[in-house]
């Protein structure tokens, strides 16, 4: 937002007051308890506008001229202009500018569930909800996903193993093309199982579809928004952030899961307005509480305009389930069930939102706690049951091979697992020490005897991959020696002028070699990049990942300009004060001059029938040979009145003197 916009809101009374407390705009603009305090400071028309965005758009984009046609039975053009002129002083909707100048609108989605909640206030979720005897749906749901039955542990133990296999690859080097090669994409997703149209069935769409399937394609759009796979310099290869991975791996499985459900939410917004009114009330919902999906859908109908209420249930049911039900089932954030009357009902294995001031590292667990929770097979399987981290699991992979994935995940323990452990600087003392920790009864004498056998056959003869730094003469090599930073990174000497350097001190020691006076050429060493872990940017950056987002607004830039609201009548002083002070009767000729002028400002007109006041939107003044005919709206209902249907009339401008029309609506309420 513009320092310029920012300043403005600021500024307002309302949010003053709240900024004495120390918060910050972006919590006063999204916190359901400083949104209340906005809403009691919204006009009748601003109301209006902004329940006619939310029950029409949603948080998509859109153009005053789509607004005002949604708006045609309800409101004249200029309530609309000035509700949204209104909503945009506030911060409320944000308007973008295309490269040509036309202006779009949106509904910021960060603030929907908060908005939702005072402008469509319902009894959803229910407070209790009784369900008895439910049966699994599990196998009917694999049965739509043509048979695939996904991990039952979740979405993040799918990750896990990809990410596993990710770490285990010598490179992971990309195509010309900029994709992973075919063999090693089977070789990191052997342990994922996804529906095929996991991605479009949600309406995603992704780049590189000719060498990327669905389930592989999210696996790699999920390691590359949380940080796990980022692309080297050159952007020929892939590298796995073992530091992220490792973090990730710290927190309990539920917030696992929840933060690859906040980037699945990510990548379907902004959603249709039939979703995003169901995404903000199942978001209300307790975790582990059951709640029935008919209910749900008969709260978001109650949100949505007439022309989305053209679906009903039954079609807004298959819609859910398809795009957003379905996936979370099959992700284990959410389960389903049956009831006896076949009612499907469903609930929360999540939290689906951060608590408001907690901090996305706030489960992290800085001192887990050891406890057994493994098994030790004496033909080397080590089971592992469904409460088991999978932080220890990443310890387990590290040493044995995985063998099925389960909610009981089974490895085995093999000579060429452990030998890979091996060449990463486990030794036998550690993955004994690991299994006995963990273990719930003594690890099998014969396992430990093998592994220690194992590692003396390995200690035997083996090969290093290391760097040889050969100096001229024996003079160097002992300034070298002398030289105490470069003195800890010089390995074995080799003969009187070469010395073994270790793979990861060769960048430090370049730099050091070159503020002694030394220039090492150290682009003749194979492989040897500045493919150092980083900072990545923030998973909502839409530079990351393969699936392309929904999201276009981002595409333009905030319109800071915001107009005077006199700018809504161009030339009001040309007019004579009357029109909008008194009600009177006028000559014919004048009633039409204050017709057009009431079509062109798109303003509203007070006409005296029959010593009622009816508050007419014009929307025609068509005349023929007879005579001439007002048509337009009032109350919703369509009208036709020649001259003599009514006395005396009053142009009402909304925002200058539409003070008995606000009145009228506040009786009739909100439809």
């Amino acid at each position: 937002m513009p320092v310029s916009l920012k300043e403005s809101i600021l500024r307002q009374p309302w949010c003053s007051a709240l900024r004495t407390s120390g918060e910050s705009l972006g919590e006063i603009l999204t916190l359901p308890t400083h949104l209340a305090e906005l809403y009691r400071e919204l006009s009748s028309d601003e109301r209006r506008t902004l329940r006619l965005v939310m029950s029409t758009f949603g948080c998509l984009p859109f153009t005053s001229e789509r607004l005002e046609k949604e708006a045609v039975l309800q409101m004249a053009g200029s309530q609309v202009s000035l509700g949204l002129w209104g909503l945009r002083r506030y911060g409320v909707i944000v308007a973008f500018r295309k490269s040509w100048g036309e202006q779009l609108y949106s509904l910021p989605e960060d603030a929907f569930a908060g908005w939702q909640s005072l402008v469509f206030p319902s009894s959803w979720p229910p407070k209790q909800s009784a369900l008895e005897r439910v049966s699994d749906l599990s196998d009917r749901i694999a049965d739509m996903d043509e048979g695939v039955l996904s991990n039952p542990r979740g979405l993040a133990q799918q990750l896990f193993h990809c990410m596993v296999s990710c770490s285990r690859q010598p490179e992971l080097s990309l195509t010309n093309k900029g994709t992973l090669h075919k063999k090693q994409l089977q070789k990191i997703t052997e342990h994922v199982s996804l529906p095929a149209r996991i991605l479009t069935q949600s309406g995603l769409t992704y780049a590189f579809t000719d060498v990327y399937d669905e389930p592989a394609a999210l696996m790699l759009e999920l390691g590359m928004r949380m940080g796990f796979l980022y692309k080297n310099e050159a952007g020929n290869r892939f590298l796995f952030h073992h530091r992220h991975f490792e973090r990730w791996l710290q927190s309990s499985y539920e917030h696992q899961q929840a933060q690859l459900y906040r980037i699945w939410r990510q990548a379907l917004i902004p959603a249709p307005v039939w979703l995003e009114h169901g995404l903000a009330f199942m978001e209300r919902a307790t975790i582990l509480q059951w709640y029935s999906l008919s209910e749900l859908l008969q709260a978001i109908l109650s949100c949505c305009s007439s022309a989305h209420k053209l679906m009903d249930e039954e079609a807004l049911c298959q819609e859910l389930m398809a795009t957003w039900i379905k996936p979370l089932s099959t992700f284990r954030f959410v389960e389903l069930a049956e009831d006896q009357e076949g009612q499907l009902w469903f609930r929360w294995l999540i939290t689906p939102r951060l608590r408001i001031g907690a901090s996305p590292d706030s489960h992290i667990e800085l001192s887990p706690r050891i406890a057994p929770s493994l098994y030790v097979q004496p033909d080397f399987e080590v089971l592992l049951p469904p409460d088991a981290s999978l932080s220890l699991e990443w310890g387990v992979a590290a040493f044995a091979d995985l063998q099925n994935s389960d909610l009981v995940r089974t490895y085995r323990l093999t000579k060429e697992s452990f030998r890979r452990a091996l060449d990463h600087g486990l030794r036998s003392p550690d993955v004994i020490r690991i299994l006995r920790d963990h273990a719930y009864y003594e690890v099998p004498e014969q396992v430990i005897i093998t592994l220690q056998q194992w590692e003396e056959q390995k200690d035997k003869l083996y090969l290093a991959d290391v760097t040889l730094l050969r100096c001229q003469s024996n003079e160097v090599a002992e300034a070298l020696l002398r030289n105490e930073k470069c003195r800890i990174m010089l390995g074995e000497r080799i003969g009187v002028t070469n010395f073994i350097i270790s793979r990861v001190h060769v960048k430090h020691l370049t730099k050091c070699l070159e503020a002694m006076g030394f220039h090492p050429n150290p682009s003749l060493i194979p492989n040897l990049s500045n493919d150092e872990e980083q900072e990545l940017p923030s998973w909502t950056d839409s530079a990351l990942g393969l699936c392309y987002s929904k999201d276009t607004i981002q595409l333009y830039e905030i319109d800071p300009y915001l107009p005077q609201r006199e700018d809504l009548y161009p030339d009001m002083q040309q007019i004579p004060m009357s029109w909008i002070k008194e009600l009177r009767d006028y000559h014919a000729s004048t009633r039409k001059d204050m017709i057009r002028k009431a079509i062109e400002w798109k303003s509203v007109l007070q006409l005296r029938k029959e010593g009622r006041d009816c508050f007419i939107i014009p929307r025609l003044l068509r005349e023929d040979r007879t005579g001439w005919i007002l048509e337009g709206w009032e109350e919703y209902e369509e009208i036709a009145w020649t001259s003599e249907d009514w006395k005396e009339m009053k142009l009402i401008l909304p925002g200058i003197n539409d003070g008995s029309v606000r009145e009228k609506e506040e009786t009739l309420g909100e439809l």
